[in-house]
């Protein structure tokens, strides 16, 4: 894959972007708002470049973000090399390789493209370590190098799923340099590796008619494969850069070696200020120009920027341009607007939205579980409310005790306050416990405030959490309780009366009845009277932000099929899953992409994975996702969203037990009693 150098020397001024509050979460910012002037201005300057240029522009300090066609997919090139890396520095830190490991070079290990490998060693005998292999993959883009550490990596199976295990779900890689090239030409079938030779290479490159490489181009820029979308890249930069990606001294060598990038002069860096920092990578195919990077901003702040360009009839030049164009527009936006925008969270209200759900009563004894580096300054203002409301803070914990049962023993209400990540989670032992202590009755009640644990992809599985969606959950505390109640009785007076059905535009079709069975109806009140009234062990655990009603059907009423595009099973991606329900249990699996992975997953969970668990409905109107979000708001609590699950719904007052428990969302759904509409195609139906 080539790059192509040219200076850049042109500057559009943004000072008329700078004024106003942003958008969070990738969410439509109002029209007026500044990030909204910067998108119109990315889309201006795409112009240039002609064909469809994608662009994602993420404040690393502060989570906001600034994007064109920043779902759509576009060919990776080069820039596929990040993920690579990723994968491979990953294989490094579980001691399966060594940065300092030789590796000697055989003339199948020859690819074609940008690079020096190939033109330099021709013979056998050449050895590079693993380290030297990874400069020359992201400094120089050599492809022969690529394509060995891809091997050494795992293959390209192995790196889609380090991307999945991050929670990105759109990055796909699927192919060798090599074979991505012959693709792009259109060379059908390429020689066995002992056969390989460059200048072999080149004969079939030369024997493609020029109609069938134009052919062949047209469907490579279609080709799903070997794509991302810019928000998806974005969201890896930003993994990288804060660590969450790589441990510390591979994140270090990563982002050292991407700052001395030397291909890409006239991209991202092509008219930032002189002496600007940006580490990077580039790609280039055909009609596709990319260049995806971090930009370091004057006094500390960082821009994760992926631009992209595809099916462009116009010369590297111009597709360089609009790179360049918009990282400055980029960059003077986010150096002369730092701050403003970033949401301030109140934990004040917080604190006051909690007590007031509780109805704490007087001598009622408290215990806060935090995570010291997450959401502390929520704990002060919380405990001063319980001692205003005449209660007692009895226990605050920043890890869970050698006696965590005994001490739950003497507290009436538990906080399970936000956690940065698993780490902080409780232990099986301490999450049975807790549940004995539940379902002892009375007032004791749990909340439920756990918030990065609640984003989701649609495959249930965590999805990346930033500081914006805080903004977004605190925004969806302040909703009218009065009419979410009354909205979600009106709802369960419906889905009692009769057959409910679920349908999807994937091909989920599902029957069931609820009959006599209990809704748990996270509405926000976990007042004392509220759980001492509670039918199954969920009503004493109270959410919040609030707004999902959850039951257990009727299970041998359960009929039909559910359809999930795509779902992480171990670490393989499954697509277009099907499975077949009669009377709630699981009678048929399908799935076009790693059925036996699905199968794995179902057989190690059980009876349980086998059963129908749980129909879910969200209500909250702050909590609906954007479209074409991958990541679902608080566990699918968004006004329309529906949650199907397998497994033991014990808790729901159901018969399946076995601990096994697997979502499902669908942001999408139809729902309907008896032939009328509930909710159609994900939007509520009053």
């Amino acid at each position: 894959m080539m790059t192509h150098k040219r200076r850049l020397s042109t500057l559009i001024p943004l000072a008329v972007l700078l004024t106003a509050p942003a958008a969070i979460m990738g969410q439509s910012p109002p029209s007026d708002s500044p990030l909204q002037k910067l998108e119109r201005e990315m889309a201006r300057v795409s112009k240039i470049a002609g064909g469809v240029v994608g662009a994602s522009a993420l404040h690393l300090e502060t989570g906001r973000r600034a994007s064109l066609n920043g779902s759509e997919r576009f060919p990776m090139a080069s820039t596929f090399k990040i993920p690579i890396a990723v994968q491979l520095l990953s294989r490094v830190e579980r001691g399966e390789m060594s940065l300092a490991q030789m590796v000697t070079l055989q003339p199948g290990d020859l690819h074609p493209g940008s690079g020096t490998l190939t033109d330099l060693f021709n013979k056998p005998g050449v050895a590079l370590s693993v380290h030297n292999l990874l400069e020359l993959m992201l400094l120089i883009s050599d492809n022969s190098a690529t394509d060995v550490l891809l091997r050494l990596a795992g293959g390209p199976e192995a790196v889609t799923g380090r991307m999945r295990e991050l929670g990105i779900e759109g990055i796909n890689v699927n192919r060798p340099t090599s074979r991505l090239i012959a693709d792009w030409i259109g060379v059908a079938s390429l020689p066995a590796e002992e056969e390989w030779s460059p200048e072999l290479f080149r004969k079939l490159l030369a024997a493609v008619p020029e109609e069938e490489r134009k052919a062949a181009a047209k469907k490579f820029d279609a080709d799903p494969r070997d794509t991302a979308a810019p928000e998806a890249m974005a969201a890896l930069l930003a993994r990288i850069y804060r660590g969450e990606a790589l441990k510390k001294e591979s994140t270090d060598l990563l982002l050292d070696i991407m700052r001395r990038c030397r291909t890409g002069e006239t991209r991202l860096k092509g008219i930032l200020p002189a002496g600007a920092v940006v580490a990077h990578k580039t790609g280039s195919i055909g009609g596709t120009t990319n260049d995806v990077g971090i930009l370091e901003l004057p006094e500390g702040g960082h821009v994760a920027l992926a631009v992209f360009v595809k099916s462009s009839d116009k010369e590297a030049p111009a597709r360089e341009r609009a790179i360049a164009e918009i990282a400055r527009s980029v960059y003077d936006f986010f150096l002369f607007q730092p701050g403003a925008a970033a949401a301030a969270l109140n934990y004040d209200a917080m604190a006051a939205r909690i007590t007031a759900a509780l109805r704490l009563e007087k001598g009622e004894r408290t215990m806060l579980r935090y995570d010291p580096a997450y959401f502390r300054g929520l704990v002060e203002p919380l405990t001063r409310r319980i001692r205003e409301a005449g209660a007692v803070d009895a226990f605050k914990l920043d890890a869970t005790p050698p006696d965590f049962e005994q001490k739950l023993g003497a507290t009436d209400v538990y906080f399970w306050l936000p956690l940065r990540d698993e780490r902080g989670q409780l232990s099986a032992a301490d999450r049975a416990a807790l549940a004995r202590w539940l379902d002892k009755g009375g007032r004791r009640r749990e909340i439920h405030f756990h918030w990065s644990g609640g984003s989701v992809r649609a495959d249930g599985l965590a999805g990346e959490h930033s500081a914006a969606l805080d903004a977004i959950y605190q925004d969806a505390l302040d909703i009218d309780y009065k009419a979410l109640r009354a909205a979600q009785d009106r709802a369960i007076a419906k889905l009692r009366r009769g057959m409910v059905r679920v349908r999807t535009p994937e091909g989920t079709d599902l029957q069931f009845r609820i009959g006599a069975r209990p809704f748990n109806v996270q509405d926000g009140d976990a007042s004392p009277e509220r759980v001492q009234k509670a039918r199954v062990r969920v009503d004493r655990e109270i959410e919040l932000p609030a707004g999902v009603l959850r039951v257990a059907p009727l299970e041998e009423t359960a009929n039909g099929r559910i359809v999930i595009p795509e779902a992480r099973f171990g670490n393989a991606l499954a697509r277009n899953i099907k499975l077949t329900i009669q009377r709630g249990r699981v009678t048929k699996v399908e799935a076009d992409e790693n059925l036996n992975a699905v199968e794995q997953a179902l057989s190690a969970g059980g009876e349980a994975a086998r059963r129908f668990r749980e129909f879910g409905l969200g209500f909250n109107p702050k909590l609906r996702a954007p479209a074409g979000s991958p990541i679902l708001a608080y566990y699918g609590y968004g006004a329309g969203v529906v949650r199907l699950s397998l497994g033991d719904n014990t808790e729901l007052g159901g018969l399946v037990s076995g601990g096994f428990v697997r979502w499902f969302f669908f942001p999408q759904a139809t729902v309907e009693v008896n032939g009328r509409a509930l909710v159609r195609e994900g939007k509520m139906v009053e």
